[in-house]
């Protein structure tokens, strides 16, 4: 393990240990304060606190971070839930999993999809988590499972104003499979997972849609500040909706971009898109110096922006802990041995290092950006 955080003198067994706090915490913590991860019989949700619900997006990170941390029983847990609970087996959004279900309540004895509509985002990481789990714990029945979701994802048949989740023609992710969400959202852009895919099923689609993301994301990343909207165009302009007033601003769904670009800036795949290779790592590292050198003119920085770095529009938060996760994450796509790209990444390194692992109402989302970022660090 060659983690950054060495650069502010946190050996490996520290950093392990720290990752491994978060988890137990998050995972097995007082169910008051501090766990978002429950029991149901022999298995394992994970709930938005603040909002009381299941979603695909916290079962998907949920499912890739026991994944990657070898924590088998519990992936087996999450991902029996989610197929019994989120996937869409019949209708038109079959087999595609509901981005958000309900608990059990007086007006219902079990789970229950609140929208079976789903996000993209869940099935990638979905896809990505199954595929890793098949090689961590020998099981290539995931990857089956894997492969099977990605084709649907790409060349699922329309069914009534339900399509595929990638435009083929653009080869771009879409904001919604749901006919009319003729737009995108940058966080989706998963550049590494896209090369994971091609490696898992052979098929050269997903390095155009790697490419293509690559193309898009050139023109979504602002060329000063290194931020991007929550929602865009296809083409990267800011994209505004009526039921997100704020969508074309920078805020907690873009918070993501820094991690997809460092998790591709540092991803071993060979064999897998090395023609764009060069290219795409010269731009990732160059977008993440925007973005840190934009944050460390702003301190103490906010959690949302227009993405020219101007007021949000509204009264913005203060910096977040998904948010310092996230861009301590993207320190790992910077030079380490370069003086510059050290000074610029140690703040950042040190500021995560010193944020508790969250607690109370706001823990879901805080907390799994919270692991991811520290996953990301020990790439």
């Amino acid at each position: 393990m060659n983690s950054p955080l060495k650069l502010i003198g946190k050996p490996d067994p520290s950093v392990r240990a720290q990752i491994e706090k978060a988890y137990n915490q998050l995972f097995f913590g007082d169910a008051e304060k501090e766990r978002i991860c429950f029991n149901h019989q022999a298995l394992k949700y994970i709930v938005d606190i603040g909002h009381s619900d299941v979603r695909s997006e916290g079962m998907s990170y949920g499912m890739y971070i026991s994944a990657r941390l070898g924590q088998e029983e519990d992936f087996d847990a999450l991902w029996n839930f989610t197929k019994k609970y989120l996937r869409n087996d019949t209708g038109d959004y079959a087999p595609y999993f509901a981005w958000q279900v309900g608990l059990p309540d007086s007006s219902h004895e079990s789970f229950y999809k609140m929208d079976r509509g789903a996000a993209p985002d869940g099935e990638e990481y979905i896809a990505a988590a199954l595929l890793i789990a098949a090689k961590n714990f020998n099981k290539p029945e995931y990857k089956e499972e894997a492969v099977a979701l990605l084709k649907q994802m790409l060349y699922k048949d329309t069914q009534g104003k339900v399509r595929s989740m990638f435009d083929r023609e653009r080869a771009l992710v879409r904001f919604s499979p749901m006919e009319g969400n003729d737009y995108t959202d940058p966080s989706y852009h998963t550049l590494a997972f896209y090369r994971l895919y091609a490696e898992a099923t052979g098929d050269a689609f997903w390095e155009r849609v790697y490419k293509e993301s690559l193309a898009y994301l050139k023109k979504a990343v602002h060329p000063l500040t290194g931020l991007t909207s929550d929602y865009s165009e296809y083409d990267g302009t800011p994209k505004h909706t009526d039921f997100f007033p704020t969508s074309e601003c920078f805020s907690g769904d873009a918070w993501r971009v820094a991690l997809n670009l460092a998790l591709d800036y540092n991803w071993e795949i060979p064999g897998v898109c090395e023609d764009v290779r060069e290219d795409a790592k010269h731009f990732e590292r160059e977008a993440i110096r925007r973005l840190l050198k934009f944050f460390t003119a702003n301190q103490p920085y906010l959690a949302d922006y227009a993405v020219d770095g101007s007021d949000f529009p509204k009264e913005a938060r203060s910096q977040t802990t998904g948010l310092i996760a996230m861009n301590a994450a993207a320190t790992s796509a910077l030079d380490l041995s370069n003086a510059s790209d050290i000074a610029l990444a140690k703040p950042f390194l040190f500021t995560l290092w010193n944020t508790p692992v969250p607690t109370g109402t706001w823990r879901y989302y805080d907390g799994l950006l919270y692991l991811l970022g520290y996953l990301a660090l020990v790439d």
